[in-house]
């Protein structure tokens, strides 16, 4: 019996720590959660939102892990989608058509400039596609080219 009650007294902490670690290690990406620490407890960069743990809008899930999205101008394919929601892939993520790279601050890619409309450093591209920004600021047709009023 006191053999018995050694083993049981040596088991018993193990066991507890078992299922410490495996009540804590928390819910995979795409399984039913309550709330976010559901999720961050087992993987990073997830949260849980509509009732299921899934990746932040800044990471894309590869099976059960959180992958940080594609930045503007870094190599990107079809598996590793680019972070911008306004850019695509052509083997670099690049801002998509009406879209234009602001280095100014963050980076993203934001609606181009419409002709007749402050554009901020001459040069800069900006504008719409057939336009540029002129010494003035100013976003202005290149020869040829006229602005018309879209709907």
């Amino acid at each position: 019996m006191g053999y018995l009650y050694t083993v049981v007294l040596l088991i018993l902490p193990l066991i507890a720590l078992y299922f410490q670690f495996a009540v804590s290690a928390g819910v995979p990406v795409g399984e039913a959660c309550t709330n976010t620490s559901n999720c961050t407890d087992n993987i990073a960069n997830t949260e849980c939102k509509g009732g299921k743990c899934q990746c932040v809008i800044t990471h894309y899930q590869i099976k059960n892990t959180c992958v940080d999205k594609v930045a503007l101008g870094a190599s990107c394919n079809a598996t590793m989608p680019c972070l911008d929601t306004n850019s695509k892939c052509e083997k670099t993520c690049v801002c998509k058509d009406s879209f234009y790279k602001d280095t100014t601050s963050d980076s993203k890619c934001k609606p181009s400039i419409y002709p007749n409309v402050t554009c901020g450093t001459p040069k800069n591209e900006s504008c719409v596609v057939n336009a540029y920004c002129n010494s003035t600021s100013f976003c202005v047709c290149e020869i040829g080219f006229t602005a018309t009023k879209t709907s």
